[in-house]
């Protein structure tokens, strides 16, 4: 009989935690009744009992809607690079791939002016044929 009213214990404890986290985390537009401090300080104060009172009376139901879903690549227009009109607007990716693009540009052609004056000062150090 004791176990029992061990378990029976534990059971209202877990209960009155996970009553009082539940409260604690729900956002304000679900919380109805009473406010959060209240309905916090009535799960402690009557553990089963204001527990299951804010489970019935206090929780709004959530408000059925579009819930986010997951967009893969293969839903994305821009990833599968279909036709694009003259008119469109640049992706993060285009503009990224235009960077790219300038870039190394710019490094050939830091390379190319290298490649020049090194070999200008090749040509500076051998002797002239006269």
């Amino acid at each position: 009989m004791v176990r029992l009213w061990l378990i029976v214990a534990v059971a209202a404890v877990a209960f009155t935690v996970y009553a009082v986290i539940d409260c604690a985390t729900m956002p304000r537009q679900r919380v109805r009744s009473l406010r959060r401090g209240w309905w916090i300080l009535l799960v402690l104060v009557l553990p089963v009992l204001g527990g299951l009172l804010w489970f019935v009376l206090g929780r709004a139901p959530a408000t059925p809607g579009p819930a986010p879903r997951y967009r893969g690549p293969e839903d994305d227009p821009d990833f599968l690079g279909g036709p694009r009109g003259t008119g469109t607007l640049r992706t993060g990716t285009d503009q990224d791939d235009a960077t790219l693009r300038d870039l190394e540009d710019q490094f050939r052609d830091d390379q190319l002016r290298d490649e020049r004056r090194d070999r200008d000062e090749r040509d500076d150090d051998c002797p002239a044929d006269r």
